[in-house]
């Protein structure tokens, strides 16, 4: 088969590999170059990469793969790989202690796609080949071979939207996750060398510096807080509260900008950025449009800001993972925009008194809350009269001083309890006033459904 001399025969060509898919192993990476001449308009130019594709693509046509059929109920196994712009899997089974390919399925990644966490990468190729082999994931259990730990990022509570999306996806199926052994057959040998030689290439280890940001704006004005942190632990935390009034929005894009240029201004090469922003992180991935002038123009400052460094992620995290990040916006929000000031942050090792605690911290403030709370009921209709009343004895309170304003006033503001020394003085004609009627019991069961039912009279 001769080398293609146009466009058209470069589409006849990649049309051809597109039947061949299956029986292919990483398809999309070897095919690559032919996928890039026909992106966009460009002149054709068949040059040294894409004749060596075409070598190996003939060369490795000239011995195919013989592919199995599974046998009904049998586990399955499926071994996925990633790169910079494709990912891949292939799904085997086992038959005298031997694997043998069923399916190989390739995907090339689209410009957002590129630009995804490399598990996150993983994650997707998982969910590519549960899409197109749908029936063997509906009829087979299914055992993926991955040496990282995908499962747990996929049931993770602090997981992205997407991935918790692809969880929920995946639910349906029987997956099993495993750590990958060593292969039981040649092509899968292959598969995954090819996959060992590209990660020493393109995946590195774990950010050593990670950055968090966030931003606050309130009518005090705009404020943003950033913390960064070594692999060693050493951390850095600043906040810059805003000379100019600024949406969340912008906020949020000025805390990850003003941490990027700490960063660099730090000389770090490899970042791993969190921001509690879904619109900054969707933007920055391409899930979201940029329709907003502002907006793009900070999406802008952003990306060339992420070219000086060699490695760079973003994720999006809950709030309640950035309260670092949040308290040091809030700070700086609320602080006096004239004045430039250094709070050096220390610890008291004990109390300042020396009487000693009768009973825990935590069970005072419970009670306080409990306290709180039947102070609230007294003032409501959630109660009638002779059940608040019960209350009020309990409580060491007047009843009568307790009770609401009258009903024809425009006022409906309650008045607040009185102690009292001696409850017994409370007036008892006045606590069986009424019988509950079933509009109280309505109230009552309300209450109940509320606090729980260590009310009296539940």
């Amino acid at each position: 088969m001769p080398s293609p001399k146009t466009t058209r025969e470069i589409q006849r060509l990649t049309g051809r590999i597109a039947t061949l898919n299956r029986f292919i192993s990483r398809s999309t990476n070897k095919c690559l170059p032919f996928y890039q001449l026909l992106k966009g308009n460009k002149k054709f130019l068949w040059d040294d990469s894409c004749e060596e594709a075409f070598k190996q693509l003939k060369s490795y046509l000239s011995e195919p793969p013989i592919l199995s059929k599974p046998v009904v109920g049998e586990t399955l196994y499926l071994y996925v790989s990633v790169s910079t712009a494709a990912i891949s899997g292939v799904l085997v089974r086992e038959e005298e202690n031997e694997q043998r390919p069923i399916y190989y399925i390739s995907k090339t990644l689209i410009d957002a796609e590129t630009r995804y966490p490399a598990m996150e990468k993983l994650a997707l190729a998982v969910v590519t080949a549960a899409r197109k082999l749908r029936p063997y994931f509906q009829s087979h259990a299914i055992v993926v071979m991955t040496s990282q730990s995908l499962r747990t990022i996929l049931h993770s509570p602090s997981q992205s939207g997407r991935l918790a999306k692809w969880a929920i996806e995946l639910s349906e199926y029987d997956i099993e996750y495993r750590p990958r052994t060593a292969a039981k057959a040649q092509v899968l040998a292959d598969f995954i060398i090819e996959l060992a030689v590209e990660n020493s290439n393109t995946t590195s280890s774990t950010p050593k510096w990670t950055l968090h940001v966030d931003g606050a704006s309130s009518r005090q004005g705009s404020g943003v807080g950033l913390r960064l942190t070594s692999s060693e632990g050493e951390t850095i935390e600043q906040s810059y509260r805003l000379g100019f009034n600024a949406s969340n929005n912008e906020a949020e894009y000025e805390a990850l900008i003003a941490g990027l240029k700490l960063a660099i201004g730090l000389g770090i090469r490899e970042l791993s950025a969190f921001s509690d922003s879904q619109l900054v992180a969707s933007q920055f991935h391409g899930e979201y449009d940029t329709r907003d002038e502002r907006m793009e123009a900070y999406l802008q400052v952003v990306q060339d800001l992420v070219k000086q460094f060699d490695k760079f992620e973003l994720t999006r995290i809950p709030r309640g993972e950035n309260t670092s990040a949040d308290a040091l916006a809030a700070l700086a929000s609320t602080s006096d925009p004239l004045v430039k000031r250094i709070i050096p942050v220390e610890g008291i090792s004990s109390p300042s008194i020396s009487i000693p605690v009768k009973e825990p911290i935590e069970q005072v403030a419970n009670n306080n809350l409990n306290l709180e709370r039947d102070l609230n009921m007294i003032q409501t209709t959630y109660w009638f009269p002779k059940k608040k009343a019960t209350i009020c004895t309990i409580l060491g309170l007047d009843y009568l001083s307790a009770k609401t304003k009258d009903q024809g006033s425009n006022q409906t503001e309650p008045e607040q309890p009185v102690e009292v020394e001696n409850s017994d003085e409370l007036s008892v004609s006045d606590t069986e006033l009424m019988e509950p009627t079933v509009h109280d019991n309505i109230h009552l069961e309300r209450a109940i459904r509320s606090h729980g039912r260590n009310y009296p009279g539940t």
